[in-house]
């Protein structure tokens, strides 16, 4: 008898034992079956100059998309320096960021291919990384908007000096091979179809009001007698400007490429009289194309790889239609 009390005792404790298991077991089930939080997207952002304006506003649009798809944003301004922007790169692939968006140039090639094998895409904008490796390349295409500014002119003598010999100027910046080569070209194409106009100067200006105006200086020196001038960006032609000032000179219209920019974007709709006509690309549109290039990118889906934007020509006439108050208003946002 004992021995079958004894033995009903074993099975019962037996019994609760198997069922603890069960309950610990079913436990441990349940819990490997709960789906993990995903960690948020990370993305590495490399500004090419934040002092200049149209930086400024892509960076906030960055931000702000960011924000709006729940990603991580960091961020570092490269100032238009090479070995910094290869060690930002090389510093956003250690930290395994889940994507690149950068401003592109051949001289990150290595570093951008050692990111991509790394597992991080990479998605360039404002001037192209020319390697297979990259999603995409978001630019304003340079030989249209050089082109663009070209016709401008042409319409602008054949209207206001038709019957006069037209020496024109340029500020060039022959170290962004990609952009303000191609924007030169292009507006020196047009012209050398005009048949009363000429190109009597074409300098440096580094891209830099300050050495603009001293380039400005020195072709106004030779060349008293200009009447037009371009510059591949705002701050160039604004040196050229102060140049004209100095020697009281009105009579020279000005005009440039790349020129977004409170500044420049005032001084259209004063219908000043010497600021004449400038491109305007527009930093927000370019900073949603690159930011969707990403998302299709890490949702595995198909993206451009050339995404080539066409910049407008603004004057006094059309600024109005450019909705820039509330870009410029955001900025600091």
């Amino acid at each position: 008898m004992k021995s079958t009390k004894k033995n009903i005792k074993i099975a019962v404790v037996l019994l609760l034992a198997i069922i603890m298991l069960m309950g610990i077991f079913s436990g441990c089930q349940k819990k490997t079956e709960e789906p993990k939080e995903k960690d948020k997207i990370t993305i590495g952002l490399v500004v090419g100059y934040r002092r200049d304006e149209y930086y400024m506003d892509l960076e906030s649009r960055f931000r702000q998309l960011a924000a709006e798809n729940g990603w991580d944003l960091f961020a570092v301004d490269v100032d238009f320096d090479v070995p910094r922007h290869v060690a930002a790169i090389e510093d956003y692939t250690a930290k395994g960021v889940d994507a690149i968006i950068s401003n592109g140039t051949a001289s990150i090639v290595s570093a951008v291919e050692a990111a991509v094998d790394a597992g991080i895409p990479v998605v360039c904008y404002d001037g192209s990384c020319p390697s297979d490796k990259v999603t995409a390349n978001v630019t304003y295409d340079p030989i249209a908007d050089g082109k663009a500014v070209g016709e401008w002119a042409k319409a602008y003598i054949a209207e206001h000096w038709p019957n006069e010999e037209v020496e024109v100027a340029i500020l060039d910046y022959p170290k962004s091979a990609e952009i303000c080569v191609g924007r030169t070209n292009a507006f020196k194409a047009v012209i050398e179809t005009i048949p009363n106009a000429k190109i009597v100067a074409q300098m440096d200006g580094n891209a830099s009001r300050a050495d603009s105006m001293a380039a400005a200086e020195t072709i106004l020196e030779a060349n008293p007698n200009i009447k037009l001038a371009y510059g591949i960006n705002f701050d160039t032609i604004a040196g050229f400007y102060a140049a004209l000032e100095g020697r009281n000179k009105t009579d020279t219209v000005l005009c440039s490429s790349g020129s977004w920019g409170e500044e420049a974007i005032n001084f259209l709709v004063e219908d000043h009289a010497q600021y004449k006509a400038f491109t305007l690309m527009n930093p927000w549109a370019q900073a949603e194309a690159a930011v969707q290039a990403v998302k299709d990118e890490l949702a595995n889906k198909e993206v451009k790889y050339d995404q080539e934007m066409q910049a407008v020509t603004y004057t006094a006439e059309n600024i109005g239609e450019l909705d820039w108050k509330h870009i410029i208003e955001n900025r600091n946002k």
